[in-house]
Parts: C-alpha cells; structure tokens; sequence
C-alpha cells in the first residue's frame, strides 16, 4: 500500500509565500546597482543577493515538494516505510521491518490554532527495535495513556495525517491489522 499525498488548497501557501519574498529580494538587490560601489548600496546588494538565493531555494524546494510524487507512507510485504520528504535521498527513509512492529495506533489532538483537529499515526515498534535505534520516547504518545498497547512510544515512527492523503487512517489501521499486529484508533478515547 503506498500513501500519496494529493494537492491541497493550502499548499499554495508556501509557494506563493516564497514567490513573493524572491520577488521583494529580487527589487531589493536591483534597487542597490545605481548606487554602487558606495558601502551602503554594497550591503543592499548583499542582502537581496542572499535573499534571491534563499528564497529561491524555497521556491524550488516548495515546488519540489508539491511535484515529487514521492509517497508519504509506504505499507509492503517487508514492513513500513516513511519516506524522507524531497529533496532528500531515499537512503534517509525510515524503516520499520514487520517482525520489528508491535502496534499502530491513531490519535487526535486539538490544533495549535484551534479550528481543526490534527490526526496523528504512530508505529509502535517492539522493545527490541527501540533499543537499536535509540530514540527519545514520545510525550504526546505517552500522554494518551494507552497503557494495553504494545510496544514503544517513539517519536521516531509517528507521522501526521495531513490533508490530500489518499488513504485515510482506517484503512492504514486495516492494513496493520492484516499483518496480524495489534491497531488501535484513539480518537474515539
């Protein structure tokens, strides 16, 4: 099973943001040429050069992003994968074998902005994958208080939700528990 993520109305967001910083940083730096080689149009220069160059590294990365198509979760016959978001390599990918998985589980926090709510999934790998990769446990796992659920709450394996997933979180759970491993949907506790 390979979860895609589809474009949303808020991905514009990011784009147009750094569109219109490239565009400001691009003025920024022409407005400085006529006035050179004085210190003052020098500097000028400098910060709409920088801004130019990162901005258009978030545009490029935005954009990236949204055409990639890289997948956002990947459920196959070894285990589970979380692909590492463009533009980083493939080898940054996280992987959790299914021998190594002791449970999924769903949960849902409010938003920090308070509108929506936020749906987290979280793989619970075993105690003996916890300890090969050292990861710090997760207080927002921990505090949901799911004590009857295997596994270790690692903020290694959890993910959220976002909008434009093309698999909603009953059929990921559905998939886990196909595999025969405990899945459990805490947004209803």
């Amino acid at each position: 099973m390979r979860v895609l993520r589809r474009p949303v109305p808020d991905d514009a967001r990011p784009v147009g943001c750094a569109l219109v910083l490239l565009v400001f940083s691009a003025v920024f730096a022409a407005a400085a040429v006529p006035s050179l080689p004085g210190f003052g149009a020098l500097l000028y220069l400098l910060v709409g050069v920088a801004g130019v160059l990162l901005c258009g590294a978030g545009l490029a990365t935005a954009v990236g992003r949204f055409l990639a198509r890289r997948p956002v979760l990947e459920l196959d016959e070894r285990g589970v994968r979380l692909p590492a978001p463009w533009p980083w390599p493939r080898t940054r990918d996280r992987v959790l074998d299914w021998t190594d998985l002791a449970s999924a589980i769903v949960w849902s926090t409010p938003s920090p902005r308070g509108r929506r709510t936020v749906t987290g999934l979280a793989f619970l790998p075993t105690a003996a994958a916890a300890e090969r990769t050292l990861p710090p446990p997760s207080a927002e796992i921990l505090a949901l208080g799911l004590d009857d659920v295997p596994g270790v709450a690692s903020a290694r394996w959890a993910t959220r939700i976002q909008p434009g997933w093309d698999a909603d979180a009953e059929r990921i759970l559905a998939e886990v528990r196909r595999r025969g491993l405990p899945a459990v949907d805490a947004r209803t506790r």
